[in-house]
C-alpha cells in the first residue's frame, strides 16, 4: 500500500510539473535571439525640440503623444531573415497600437510580433501597409488607411545642414536629425485620434537586439 500511494504521489508531482510548464512556442520564442538596424522616423505632440529628449517633461501640453516607424534594413529573428520589413507604433490619446509589416509571411509577422512585444507593450496589434520615406531634407509614414505624417529637417545655421543631436534621453538611436511636421493624421477603432502639426519629430539609425537595455 505504502508503495503504490508513493507512486501515486509521484505520479501527480509528475502532472503539476508539466502543467506548469510553457507552451513549445512560448519556449522557441523566448530562446530566440534577434537583431533590427535601420532607421527610426518619430513624431509627437511636443513642440520642437520636445523637451522629453532631454530629459525633461512634455512640453507645451502635459502629456506626449507619438506616432513611429522602424524600417528594417537588416534584421534577423534566430535564422529567420527580416529585411526590408517595418514595424509601425502610435501611442494615441486613448491607447497603444503596434502594426505588423502586411507583406510580412506568416512566420515573419510572428517574429515582428513577438519583437514589438519585447519592446513595447501594447494594447493592440494589427497588420497594415506600412510605407515610410526617409529623404535628405525628411521623413513621411504612412499607415495603411489609419494615417501618418509627413516633415522637414530643421536646418542650421549654414542654411543646408539638419540640426543633430547626439545621444538623446527618450530614442535608443545614436544621432537624431530634428524635425517639424507638416502634418499628423491617425484615426483607428480604438478612438484616438491625432491631427496636428509643426510639432517635433525625429530621424535616426537604430541597431537593436533582444538584450539592448532601452529603446525609448
Amino acid at each position: 500500500m505504502l508503495r503504490r500511494l508513493s507512486l501515486c504521489v509521484a505520479l501527480l508531482g509528475l502532472v503539476c510539473a508539466v502543467a506548469t510548464l510553457p507552451a513549445a512556442e512560448e519556449l522557441t520564442t523566448a530562446a530566440e535571439h534577434w537583431e533590427i538596424q535601420g532607421d527610426l522616423s518619430e513624431v509627437c505632440t511636443c513642440a520642437v525640440p520636445c523637451t522629453c529628449n532631454f530629459n525633461e517633461g512634455p512640453s507645451p501640453h502635459h502629456y506626449c503623444r507619438s506616432m513611429f516607424s522602424l524600417a528594417i534594413e537588416k534584421g534577423h529573428y534566430g535564422d529567420l531573415k527580416l529585411d526590408g520589413l517595418h514595424l509601425a507604433g502610435v501611442h494615441g490619446n486613448k491607447t497603444k497600437v503596434w502594426y505588423i509589416e502586411a507583406s510580412a509571411n506568416p512566420e515573419q509577422a510572428a517574429a515582428l510580433r513577438a519583437i514589438a512585444d519585447h519592446i513595447l507593450k501594447s494594447d493592440h496589434v494589427e497588420t497594415a501597409a506600412i510605407t515610410q520615406k526617409v529623404g535628405d531634407t525628411g521623413n513621411r509614414l504612412q499607415i495603411g488607411e489609419k494615417g501618418g505624417f509627413e516633415a522637414n529637417y530643421v536646418i542650421g545655421m549654414d542654411g543646408k545642414t539638419p540640426i543633430v543631436v547626439e545621444n538623446n534621453s527618450s530614442w535608443n538611436i545614436p544621432r537624431s536629425i530634428k524635425g517639424k511636421t507638416k502634418y499628423v493624421r491617425y484615426k483607428d477603432q480604438y478612438g484616438n485620434k491625432l491631427n496636428f502639426k509643426d510639432s517635433n519629430s525625429n530621424e535616426g539609425k537604430f541597431d537593436w537586439t533582444d538584450t539592448t537595455e532601452n529603446y525609448f
